[in-house]
């Protein structure tokens, strides 16, 4: 053998292990692209259950939105008739300030000083109403106090 056929034996061999290596490598390969396959397919199973359910959610969510709408709808009506309600309120109020302080209210003032008069005459052991009046502890400008018939803090009639 000479030079040149034990070195296309060399090329020759060479050329066989790589091939194998190729052979292998491209078996490996399909075993992983295979794998991978598979893989896409399961996710894809699962992403569509994720959708699924996702979907679920966000219906469910459109739902209480709706919902929540509806409440907003109802309390902006409350309001606007909670304010309609205090306008009338605050007529009335005006209403009744201008009859007391107007010449409604004086005559039903005299009406009624009249009465308690009359009443007063007719009967001249009632005692005009009193009220209770409490001194302070500081001392107080009350006859009874300055005479010293009442302690500071008592209740006097006056």
């Amino acid at each position: 053998m000479s030079v040149t056929g034990v070195a296309a034996l060399i090329a020759a061999v060479s050329f066989a292990v790589l091939a194998c290596a190729g052979v292998y490598l491209a078996v490996r390969l399909t075993r992983v692209l295979g794998e991978a396959t598979a893989l896409v397919r399961e996710t894809r199973n699962g992403q569509q259950e994720v959708l699924t359910r996702a979907s679920a959610a966000v219906d469910r969510a459109n739902a209480h939105l709706d919902r929540t709408d509806a409440v907003a709808a109802s309390m902006d009506e409350l309001g606007a008739g909670v304010s309609e309600l205090a306008g009338q309120v605050s007529a009335l109020a005006s209403l009744g300030r201008s009859l007391a302080a107007g010449p409604v209210g004086r005559a039903a003032s005299v009406a009624y000083g009249v009465r308690h008069a009359v009443a007063l005459r007719r009967d001249p052991n009632r005692a005009p109403h009193r009220r209770a009046v409490v001194r302070g502890v500081s001392g107080g400008s009350s006859p009874l106090e300055q005479a010293g018939r009442a302690l500071p803090g008592e209740v006097v009639n006056r």
